[in-house]
């Protein structure tokens, strides 16, 4: 029994030990110790090579004593380790200054936020003229009007509603169409309103994301997230969990390549690796997988918010009007501890009876 024991400990410390050191930390150490180890063997490299430099290193390191080399050992292992438990802890103060959060300097943020502005303004501006070329084609304003008469009334001049119908097909090429559905899914990940514009894509993918509940439902996204988790169901909960330790890989790949620029003093290579790592992981990392995990929160409060009026034991919305104006914000209210409308009355359903089980209870198993 001690022995199976033990066995699993090992294994579960094996793991434990596995997911702690295979990590970007790793990566910056060994990059750091081989421009180390590049600066001081620089000379022995040129005057007798490369595998020749490393072949007497490693002689070097073999006629230490074994006590010294498993001190290196672990020492390595516990300084890769710490070094990733500290930048986990960094994760967030990470994502929300790559979100934008931030005042200082003013100067910059403001002009990161104006260009931003000028970029929504200009892809709006496409969608809308692609969005009308795609309904009306070749046809001028006139002729779409004559058409959609012509639409009502086909007996009318079938002739003349050919011609036009034909000059209406010919809307957008294919690059126009693909250009569209760009603009129109950059424009959904990005707030319309100027004042809530953020400096950074990152920032504006997650701010649209928390702006869809209180636009669409009139529930605060912030306030109401907490009490929508506990109501979501296994699987949602599964999804959401992975989409969020992969945003936090991905901030934790960029914080590490950041961190790579220390180095620099070792050899100029640290700069370029220390610039391209967090723009790609930025780029091709934590902005795609922002709006992956803003898409999912959005996606919770469109299916499984009414279950924030059941749990609250809140009467639910007749019609989407009236969720928007009255309903989401009194779940709002009500999680905020700001509910108090006179001659409002909570919704007690009966409990359904639970089905009888008569599955013998599971063995306890005995080491």
């Amino acid at each position: 029994m001690l022995d199976a024991f033990w066995s699993g400990v090992g294994e579960e410390l094996a793991r434990r030990w596995v997911a702690r050191v295979l990590t970007p930390a790793l990566a910056f150490w060994v990059g750091g110790l081989s421009l180390l180890w590049w600066d001081v063997h620089r000379a022995g490299v040129a005057a007798s090579g490369w595998v020749a430099e490393i072949t007497r290193t490693a002689e070097q390191l073999g006629r230490l004593p074994v006590l010294v080399q498993g001190a290196l050992v672990v020492g390595g292992l516990v300084v890769v380790a710490a070094s990733a438990v500290v930048a986990e802890r960094l994760t967030v103060p990470v994502l929300r200054f790559l979100e934008g959060y931030w005042a200082r300097p003013q100067w910059l943020r403001r002009r990161m936020v104006t260009h931003r502005q000028r970029r929504y303004e200009k892809a709006r501006n496409r969608a809308r003229s692609l969005q009308l070329r795609q309904r009306r084609g070749r046809l001028s304003v006139a002729e779409y009007a004559e058409l959609r008469q012509l639409r009502q009334d086909p007996a009318r001049d079938p002739q003349r509603r050919t011609e036009l119908e034909s000059a209406a097909a010919d809307a957008l090429t294919a690059q126009e169409a693909t250009q569209l559905g760009k603009d129109l899914q950059w424009l959904r990940t990005t707030p319309d309103r100027d004042e809530l514009r953020m400096p950074t894509r990152l920032g504006d993918a997650l701010r649209a994301a928390e702006r869809r509940p209180v636009t669409s439902y009139g529930m605060d996204a912030v306030v109401c997230w907490n009490a929508l988790w506990h109501t979501l169901p296994q699987q949602a909960r599964t999804e959401l969990s992975q989409a969020r330790a992969a945003l936090d890989t991905a901030a934790r790949g960029w914080l590490w390549g950041v961190l790579f620029l220390v180095w620099t003093p070792l050899s100029w290579w640290a700069v370029p690796i220390g610039v391209l790592i967090p723009v790609v992981s930025y780029w091709f990392g934590i902005v795609p997988r922002g709006i992956a995990f803003g898409r999912l929160i959005v996606t919770c409060y469109d299916l499984y918010r009414f279950n924030l009026y059941d749990a609250l034991h809140l009467p639910r919305p007749e019609s989407p009007e009236q969720e928007r104006t009255k309903a989401g914000p009194r779940v709002t209210a009500a999680l905020w501890g700001t509910l108090a409308e006179a001659g409002l009355r909570y919704r007690f359903d009966p409990v359904p009876e639970s089905p009888v089980n008569n599955d013998p209870p599971p063995a306890i198993q005995v080491l």
